[in-house]
């Protein structure tokens, strides 16, 4: 078995905005999923991913509009095909009007609430009408609804005007289930996710919407010096103390106004810069990756210094190191980093020294932004500024890509900006803590990342 010490914390958030998913030119993106069922009609496809259609269909909520939002777009049934979730009245009875999501719990975007009016099988006609909701029988609502692990739960009525055992002929499906077990639906939404490693926020700490049902915001320890929203962000370890800590305390970055002194550990920014740690290469003023690092390179041990601001417009491969060949490195930059394209680690396992190990650092004194179009980071990027770090945005679902970073984001404050939104679920933005900058520290940091998660071997 093994043991996760977490003493402090990996990852540092301090505001978060969260979030398309890119499918072939026939089927679009669509935030609802999943499937509905009818015994009499089998299933009903409420997304075209499920299928993979010549067509583009599905079912979206707005979750954004407000307290309610329309359901628009369409199901499938390969039974009794179209299904319409903005059919045109007169409606049977009230509720008059068609798929309606009406907020019930959670901040001003979330996914938790009922469905009410009517959809329709085009198919059948006047006996396509099926009611989602209100569905009140004995004082319970039995209708549609979406709960707080973004599931659909309840049951729709098409059948008829009543629900009940009557003298008036009903035709239609019937009881329709929005609660299947294995292809039950419900709402696709942004989220974020970090693994392996913590959360710790100098502030408080909350998110639009929460993860989808068996995924978690962080895997181990989340630490606010605040409040922590126990809908929207959750531990695997579980709920509630140790694991969920709030008003944890003030967790200090090593900084120019501390002396580079911090509850994360000493950063010796002058030692590094005077060759203590690795030699320097110093390069003035701005400067962009191409000109100076390349596209793939071993580190070395070395440290490269900018005095400027850097733009990473070339994508970067850190290679493994060879015979006695360090694989770490520190970029120091003395103004803003603009990451514009992915960096990565060259794959594969390095020999019998784990120096070798691709492993770097990112030591920023003003921001960190990311370039929407980037879609693999790796390293620890540190950041000074005021604005810390931003994930970057096109503005639309459509456009917009998931990112990943394997290693570390700390800075005064993270933005996350993607608007992705998948339909397996993916997080718009997933952050990693693969353990190099323990095994392998960059030049000058072993000090600083002393008190990060550290994995050993126990016996059980």
């Amino acid at each position: 078995m093994y043991l996760f010490r977490t003493k402090i914390l990996s990852l540092l958030l301090l505001a978060f905005l969260i979030a398309p998913l890119r499918v072939n030119a026939a089927c679009n993106f669509h935030n609802i999923n999943g499937f509905v069922w009818a015994y009499t009609i089998g299933w009903i496809s409420l997304s075209c991913q499920n299928t993979n259609p010549p067509i583009d269909y599905g079912a979206d909520i707005n979750f954004d509009a407000g307290p309610t939002a329309l359901m628009s777009g369409y199901g499938w049934s390969s039974n009794v095909g179209w299904v319409d979730f903005q059919p045109s009245g007169p409606y049977p009875t009230a509720p008059n009007h068609g798929a309606l999501f009406t907020r019930t719990a959670g901040p001003a975007t979330s996914t938790v609430g009922t469905i009410t009016g009517w959809a329709k099988i085009d198919s059948l006609g006047g006996n396509g009408w099926i009611k989602l909701g209100p569905l009140d029988i004995g004082g319970t609502d039995y209708g549609a609804q979406i709960g707080s692990n973004r599931a659909f739960s309840g049951w729709s009525w098409n059948g008829g005007d009543n629900l009940d055992a009557d003298a008036e002929p009903e035709r239609g499906a019937g009881w329709i289930s929005w609660q299947g077990d294995e292809y039950g639906g419900g709402a696709v939404a942004r989220w974020f996710e970090t693994l392996y490693g913590d959360i710790y926020s100098g502030g408080n700490i909350g998110a639009i919407f929460s993860p989808p049902a068996a995924r978690y915001s962080a895997t181990y320890l989340i630490q606010a010096n605040g409040t922590i929203d126990p809908v929207t962000i959750t531990s695997n370890a579980g709920g509630g103390a140790p694991y969920v800590d709030e008003n944890f305390g003030v967790l200090n970055l090593p900084q120019e106004s501390n002396s580079y002194r911090g509850s994360l550990g000493n950063l010796d920014r002058t030692g590094i810069l005077n060759g203590y740690y690795g030699a320097v290469t110093t390069y003035a003023g701005d400067n962009t990756s191409s000109g100076t690092l390349g596209t793939s390179l071993v580190l070395g041990g070395k440290i490269y210094h900018y005095t400027g601001n850097l733009t990473i417009d070339s994508a970067i491969t850190f290679n493994k190191g060879a015979a006695s060949q360090k694989g770490s490195g520190t970029i120091i930059v003395d103004g803003n980093l603009l990451v514009n394209v992915n960096i990565d680690y060259e794959a594969g396992a390095v020999g019998s020294r784990i120096d070798n190990l691709p492993s770097v650092a990112y030591l920023v004194k003003g921001n960190v932004a990311i370039d929407p179009a980037v879609t693999s980071l790796s390293g620890v990027f540190f950041s000074e500024g005021a604005a810390g770090i931003t994930t970057g945005t096109t503005g639309a679902r459509e456009t917009d890509a998931a990112l990943t970073v394997k290693g570390m984001l700390i800075g005064q404050k993270i933005t996350f900006e993607r608007l992705f939104v998948g339909a397996d679920n993916t997080p718009s933005e997933q952050i990693t803590f693969d353990g190099r900058a323990i095994v392998n520290p960059p030049p000058g940091l072993a000090d600083m990342v002393k008190g990060l998660p550290t994995l050993r071997e126990v016996s059980p």
